[in-house]
């Protein structure tokens, strides 16, 4: 079994990460508990009432979110204090946020898989199962499936979206974190944004374009003058799901949330990395795995 005692990053690398920790354990056999992702576990019918949130998933009496993060915060205190270490038949797999990508496919990983009972994950996000990730896809999107509570919510938002346009364009306008991330070159201006939707709108002649907009940051409307555009629910797992639900996708090129959005909903998506480029429906590539 491999179980994750912690993971650093938001919701959108903690998807990406458990994504692939579900392909390698198909691939090869292997369990999968993933306490660290207990912060998100709420929103999703496999992991919701899993007290360890399992792949393959187990419901139980005690699995509801409190009782999770407890779970969570004592293997976190038994990382800390260095305890894990004397878990028999086990192995505990420390991966720095510096050091890239972590391939689970490698003949070290693989021959621990094999001699271990447990292997303990700490440290970065970044494990990474590419060898056959695609083939896995359809599974991973049934486990990430919101609770119907969320669903209902979301499609009672969209409705009116998908009414008003024959092509509804997603937009994920990400300010803030990735401004100031030394690494990041995907932060743009909303008015770079706006730019970019118009032109957009040119790609589909005699249709009439409708556009959703989420963003973490307050949009002025005067950005949009002329322009149909509805805004998202809000809340950043609301925001995340019903771009799935739109026909195409625009968002910061090195963001995982509208690329989830593309994954999940087989949708083709714009990443955005130079506002002023050409732009073509060439450009829009359906998601098969995020970075």
């Amino acid at each position: 079994m491999i179980v994750v005692v912690q993971s650093i990053g938001q919701i959108g690398n903690r998807l990406e990460q458990f994504s692939h920790l579900i392909a390698f354990c198909r691939e090869h056999g292997h369990r999968l508990a993933d306490p660290a992702f207990s912060l998100y576990s709420e929103f999703f019918e496999d992991t919701c009432r899993d007290l360890f949130c399992r792949y393959p998933p187990r419901p139980s009496p005690w699995g509801g979110k409190p009782f999770q993060r407890v779970v969570y915060y004592a293997l976190r205190l038994a990382a800390a204090l260095k305890l894990l270490r004397w878990v028999p038949y086990s192995a505990w797999v420390n991966h720095p946020w510096d050091a890239g990508a972590y391939d689970l496919e490698q003949p070290a990983f693989l021959d621990l898989a094999r001699r271990k009972r447990i292997i303990f994950l700490t440290g970065a996000w970044k494990h990474r199962a590419w060898k056959n990730y695609e083939a896995h896809l359809d599974v991973t999107r049934r486990h990430f499936r919101l609770i119907p509570e969320l669903r209902e919510r979301i499609a009672r938002h969209f409705a009116p979206v998908r009414a008003a346009g024959d092509v509804v364009v997603g937009v994920h306008i990400r300010q803030g974190d990735n401004a100031t991330d030394p690494v990041r070159r995907d932060c743009f201006s909303s008015e770079a944004y706006a730019k970019v939707m118009r032109r957009i709108a040119t790609l589909f002649p005699g249709k009439k374009v409708a556009y959703l907009v989420c963003s973490n940051q307050t949009q002025p409307e005067s950005l949009f003058e002329g322009m149909t555009v509805f805004r998202g629910p809000g809340a950043f797992i609301e925001d995340m799901y019903i771009l799935a639900e739109c026909d195409y996708l625009v968002g910061a090129g090195q963001s995982s949330f509208s690329a989830w959005a593309s994954l999940m909903g087989q949708k083709p998506r714009l990443g955005l990395f130079d506002p002023d480029a050409p732009i073509t429906l060439e450009n829009f590539k359906v998601c098969k795995g995020l970075e």
